[in-house]
């Protein structure tokens, strides 16, 4: 049994992770013996004749996808090639867009065979054994499928899972050396579910009210694996990390016992957090503690159900001044209840916020299915503009209300992200009179590398123009790495907009960093992503060849 998992296309600039989901999917898949491949395509491109290679080549009998609602409409895309290419294979989608709408998007989409609801890992498990003992579904909790013209239900599979059960995920299938290049971090879960019942938000209904906690031992062993990989940064993704404070506590006094040095950053509410855990949490290098603040108004926090307050909002990020701990706070514009006068009360709030040392970030409106405010949008007075899913990202208005027009948000939406422009610009500007301080040269190179690395993934120029003869004496240089850098930068220069000597920094960095790599073998010159973190094992620890050399990290592995 074959199975390719799809991760759809989804903006670098929403600073996705490593694909952590699918990971948990393909760890479950392998634990009963099903080979898995993981094509991402947030990293990579996929145009037809790519894909036509990839089934040709690994032969799936299952291609299954994830969505979340900005993403659908790529993962759909992906689904129906798959049908054209080859009817035979049974396509499968799961993720918190689907699970809330399963019904409608089979019936608009005739090329998705089935729908995965809720959580995932078990379900998916049951649908490969189902598939191979003659396709009967019907006894298989969590499914919406097709079966003879008809669309079939089994509905909700009626319990959580015990997260102390779920493996390791299979993040060996996943490209991380790209991710790296990018500087994204790396995320993982110490607990699901989420008692709040905020209504713009699928969490409690996609992944339970009740918090199922891990155990302290096994959230470090992976923390532990996890830096070994290289990522800047970890990321707890839990909905609300500081839930139970004893297991916050468990976890950093676990971490503090093996002398794990980590940084990492987490989720919160301001109504679960104290001086002495986020003392903790500090020691244990937790740097950022992010809190979904919402709104500056106290009507709007009760209208959407937040259970929180403004006096607790401020002692939340003083706490956080104290321990030492950067808060940061969301917030979402749009949400029913706003006025101008809301408006002015979230920019007096957020500069309060500010002069706090609070960080804050803010978003528009995106109902998705399966929240209160999509289902009862007439109720909470508010227009949907759109039904095009990949609208939904939050960064543009899509939403209006009697007070508040789509017009007057787009306008806030544009001002935000003309002042993030400006504010790069001004740096440049800085660096090119000779102005610019340590850290503006450290952030501008930062994005500079992350516009290579993006153009060579998403235009797989490693895959497609990294292997040549290689020839010293053409390049003028008898040292292998420059005339290696030379001929790929030349050559991606040729195939994007990137400047010459930007790309040579990128490169140089890459080799540096141990997420590229090159092998000269036989006077072939080969470029590759590697996802070998700086402090795993490398083969040519193992071996080197006598008639192989090569760059900057000297090992031999397969490209992502």
């Amino acid at each position: 049994m074959r199975f390719l998992l799809v991760n759809p296309f989804y903006p670098v600039a929403e600073i996705p992770s490593p694909p952590l989901g699918i990971s948990y999917l393909a760890a479950a898949l392998e634990r009963i013996g099903v080979e898995v491949r993981v094509l991402d395509l947030v990293v990579s491109a996929c145009d037809r004749r790519k894909l036509e290679r990839i089934l040709d080549d690994f032969q799936p009998d299952i291609v299954g996808a994830t969505s979340v609602t900005m993403t659908f409409d790529s993962a759909i895309s992906v689904i129906r090639s798959v049908k054209e290419i080859d009817p035979s294979i049974f396509t499968a989608m799961g993720g918190a867009h689907v699970s809330f709408c399963a019904e409608q998007t089979l019936t608009k989409h005739p090329e998705l065979d089935l729908v995965a609801l809720g959580e995932g890992e078990e379900t998916i498990v049951d649908i490969v054994r189902a598939f191979e003992n003659g396709r009967d579904f019907s006894k298989v909790p969590g499914l919406t499928y097709r079966e003879n013209g008809e669309i079939r239900t089994t509905g909700a599979r009626g319990y959580w899972i015990d997260v102390d059960t779920l493996p390791v995920p299979s993040r060996h299938l996943v490209p991380l050396g790209r991710y790296r290049a990018l500087d994204l971090p790396i995320s993982m879960t110490t607990s699901r579910g989420c008692p709040f019942q905020c209504i713009f938000c699928t969490g409690r209904q996609l992944v339970g009210a009740k918090i199922r906690y891990r155990q302290a031992k096994s959230v470090v062993d992976e923390m532990q694996h996890v830096a070994s990989l290289g990522f800047k940064r970890l990321n707890l993704a839990d909905d609300l990390f500081t839930a139970r404070k004893d297991h916050a506590h468990a976890v950093c006094d676990e971490i503090l016992a093996r002398g794990l040095k980590v940084t990492w950053t987490s989720f919160s509410n301001v109504n679960t957090v104290d001086v002495p855990l986020l003392k903790k949490m500090k020691e244990a290098g937790c740097i950022l503690v992010s809190f979904g603040l919402e709104s500056a108004n106290a009507d709007i926090l009760k209208t959407v159900k937040k259970g929180t307050k403004i006096p607790k909002i401020i002692e939340a990020v003083q706490m956080c001044n104290e321990a030492g701990v950067q808060p940061h706070g969301s917030f979402i514009i749009g949400l029913p209840g706003e006025t101008p006068e809301t408006l002015r009360e979230l920019h007096e709030f957020s500069r309060k916020l500010a002069d706090m040392g609070c960080e804050t970030g803010v978003h528009m409106l995106a109902p998705f299915p399966g929240t209160a405010v999509y289902e009862q949008r007439e109720k909470y007075g508010i227009k949907l503009l759109t039904d095009d899913w990949s609208q939904f990202h939050a960064n543009h208005a899509i939403t209006e209300n009697d007070a508040v027009s789509n017009e007057i948000q787009e306008a806030i939406a544009m001002e935000m992200e003309e002042r993030a422009k400006q504010r790069f610009w001004d740096m440049a500007e800085r660096i090119g009179n000779g102005t610019a301080s340590a850290e503006d040269l450290e952030t501008y190179y930062r994005v500079e590398r992350h516009g290579v690395y993006y153009a060579v993934m998403m235009e797989d120029l490693l895959e497609t123009d990294g292997s040549w003869d290689l020839r010293l004496g053409d390049t003028g240089s008898d040292d292998v790495e420059a005339a290696a850098i030379a001929e790929l930068g030349a050559r991606i220069h040729a195939r994007t907009e990137q400047k010459p000597d930007a790309i040579e920094r990128a490169l140089r960095h890459g080799l540096k960093e141990r997420f590229l790599r090159f092998d000269v073998e036989d006077g072939r010159c080969t470029w590759a992503w590697t996802d070998e973190g700086p402090s795993m094992k490398r083969s040519s620890d193992v071996a080197t060849l006598p008639h192989a050399r090569t760059g900057g990290i000297g090992e031999v592995a397969a490209s992502a």
